[in-house]
C-alpha cells in the first residue's frame, strides 16, 4: 500500500515536471528535498535529510547516482530492486551507507555488483535468489552478514569477506551450491543455523586466521571440537563423527553426496535440522545411545538408507526427519520416544510396517503411511501401523485412515480378560481333580487283581516244581 502511494506521488511529480518543458534541464536540481520524486529510473524518498531509492522503475540500469537534486543518495530501500530481472551489472556509489531488506532479491540477471566502500548496513535477504551472481566483495565496514543475505546465489564461486565480520546470520549463504572454497574471517565469532546448508561443491574451508573455529578431518568445528558447523563435500566412504562432538549443526553435511556410512559417537546429543539431508549415497547410520533429538529434515532425501534404528535415548523426531528415505524397509522406534513430527516418514515407499511405542504423545500430520503424489499427499498401499489402544499413534491412524493393528487393550479390558482367564483355569483344575478321584478306585482294584494273579501264578509254579522232584 505504501509503495502504491509512493508510485502515485512520484507519478504526480513527474507529470508536473513534464508540464514545465520550457524550464531549463537543471530546474530539477532546485526542487525542495522535502518532495518525493522520480527521474525516470528511480523513485526517491527523503529520509533524515538525504535520499533513499525506494524503487527502480527502469528496465535496464548500470549505475546508481551519488547525488540527486543536490542531495546525497545514501540508501537503497527495502525491495527497491527486487525482481529487476534485466539488470546484469550494477555499480553502487560510495555515498550509499545502507542496503535494505530484500533490496536486490530475485534479480536473476544480475552477474556483477560493486558494493560501496563505506557501506554500514546490509539488509536481510538482500541478494537472495540472485542466481547468476558470480562474485562479491564485501567492504570492511560491515560486521554482520545478515540472515539469508546471499541465499540461493547458486552460481556464486567467490565471496570476499573482510576480517571485520563477526557474525554469519541464519541462512546467510544457504544454497550457494557452486562455492568450492571459503575463508572464515579472523574476527568471526558466531555462525547461526543454515548458514552453510547445501554447499554441494565445497572443497576447502580456510579457518587458519580464526581463533574460534578449526578445521579437522574435513570438518569445520569450534575450538573445543564439540560442535560441527560444516563438512566438506569431498568427504567420502565411512564418516566417523569424533567422540566428544555433542552437536551437528543445521545443514552441516547436507549435500555430501559421497558419504556411504555414518558412525555417530555416544557423546552426540543433538542432530539439528537438515544436518545430513540430501546425502543420496548414505546406506547406513550407526546411532549411539545418548542422542536425544533428531531435528527437522535431519536425514531427508537420503534415498539409500535401508534401515532406521532409533536409540532408546531419543525423545523427539522432527518434521520431515526421514522424508523420502525411499529405500528404508525398517524403522525401529524405542519406548521413551515422546514426539514424531509431521511428514517424518513421508514417502518412505518400502516401509510397509512400523510399531509406534505407547510413550509417543504426539504424531504429526502425514507422519506415516503417506506418499507425496503429483498434486497431493496420498495413502500408501499395503502399509500397517502397530499401535497401542488409546495411544497418540492409535488416534493418528484412525484420523488419517491408515490401516492399523492394536497390539494391546486398555486396562479395563485387560482386567476383564484376566478374570475370565482365572475362572477358566480354576474350572480346568477342578475338573482335573474330579477326574483324578474318579480314576482312583479302578486303578486300585486293578492293582489288587494283578497282585492276586501274580501270587496264584507263583503258587502254581511252585507246586509244579515239587511234583517234578517226586
Amino acid at each position: 500500500m505504501k509503495l502504491n502511494k509512493l508510485i502515485s506521488a512520484a507519478a504526480a511529480v513527474f507529470t508536473a515536471l513534464s508540464s514545465l518543458a520550457s524550464f531549463p534541464a537543471f530546474a530539477d536540481d532546485r526542487l525542495s528535498i522535502e518532495q518525493e520524486l522520480t527521474d525516470g529510473s528511480f523513485i526517491y524518498e527523503v529520509v533524515d535529510g538525504s535520499y533513499t531509492i525506494t524503487k527502480c522503475t527502469a528496465t535496464i540500469v548500470k549505475e546508481v547516482p551519488a547525488i540527486r537534486n543536490g542531495v546525497s543518495i545514501t540508501a537503497i530501500g527495502d525491495g527497491a530492486f527486487s525482481g529487476c530481472v534485466s539488470i546484469s551489472s550494477l555499480e553502487l556509489p560510495d555515498s550509499i551507507k545502507s542496503i535494505g531488506n530484500s533490496a536486490f532479491a530475485g534479480c536473476t540477471g544480475l552477474k556483477e555488483i560493486t558494493l560501496p566502500a563505506r557501506l554500514e548496513k546490509l539488509g536481510e535477504y538482500a541478494f537472495m535468489g540472485c542466481n547468476k551472481l558470480n562474485s562479491v566483495k564485501i567492504p570492511d565496514t560491515i560486521t554482520e552478514i545478515p540472515r539469508y543475505a546471499f541465499s540461493m546465489c547458486d552460481h556464486m564461486t567467490d565471496i570476499d569477506i573482510p576480517d571485520s565480520v563477526t557474525t554469519f546470520g541464519e541462512g546467510a549463504f544457504y544454497e550457494c551450491t557452486s562455492l568450492d572454497k571459503f575463508r572464515i574471517p579472523a574476527k568471526l565469532k558466531e555462525i547461526k543455523p543454515f548458514a552453510f546448508q547445501e554447499w554441494y561443491s565445497i572443497q576447502d574451508i580456510d579457518a587458519s586466521a580464526n581463533d574460534t573455529f578449526v578445521m579437522q578431518d574435513g570438518m569445520l568445528m569450534d575450538k573445543k571440537k564439540s560442535i560441527i558447523y560444516r563438512g566438506l563435500a569431498s568427504i567420502e566412504g565411512d564418516l566417523y563423527i569424533p567422540n566428544g562432538v555433542t552437536t551437528v549443526r543445521s545443514g552441516a553435511f547436507s549435500g555430501c553426496a559421497r558419504i556411504q556410512s555414518l558412525f555417530l559417537p555416544e557423546s552426540l546429543t543433538a542432530i539439528e535440522d537438515y544436518a545430513f539431508s540430501y546425502c543420496p549415497n548414505v546406506r547406513s547410520v550407526d546411532f549411539s545411545e545418548g542422542l536425544t533429538n533428531i531435528g527437522d529434515g535431519a536425514f531427508a532425501y537420503d534415498q539409500s538408507i535401508t534401515s532406521i534404528s532409533i536409540p532408546t535415548t531419543v525423545t523427539s523426531i522432527g518434521e520431515m526427519a526421514f522424508m523420502y528415505n525411499i529405500s528404508a524397509e525398517q524403522a525401529i522406534l524405542p519406548e521413551g520416544l515422546d514426539s514424531i513430527g509431521s511428514k517424518a516418514f513421508l514417502s518412505c515407499n518400502k516401509l510397509t510396517s512400523v510399531s509406534v511405542p505407547k510413550s509417543v504423545k504426539t504424531v504429526g500430520e502425514d507422519a506415516f503411511g503417506k506418499i507425496s503424489g503429483e498434486e497431493k499427499i496420498e495413502d500408501m498401499q499395503g502399509f500397517v501401523m502397530n499401535v497401542f489402544a488409546g495411544s497418540a499413534a492409535h488416534k493418528y491412524a484412525k484420523e488419517s485412515k491408515v490401516e492399523y493393528k492394536v497390539v494391546d487393550r486398555d486396562p479395563k479390558t485387560i482386567a476383564f480378560i484376566a478374570i475370565i482367564a482365572a475362572l477358566l483355569i480354576a474350572a480346568v483344575v477342578f475338573a482335573a481333580v474330579l477326574m483324578a478321584k474318579g480314576r482312583k478306585s479302578p486303578d486300585h482294584g486293578a492293582k489288587k487283581a494283578k497282585k492276586k494273579a501274580d501270587e496264584k501264578a507263583k503258587a502254581e509254579s511252585y507246586e509244579k516244581i515239587l511234583s517234578d522232584k517226586k
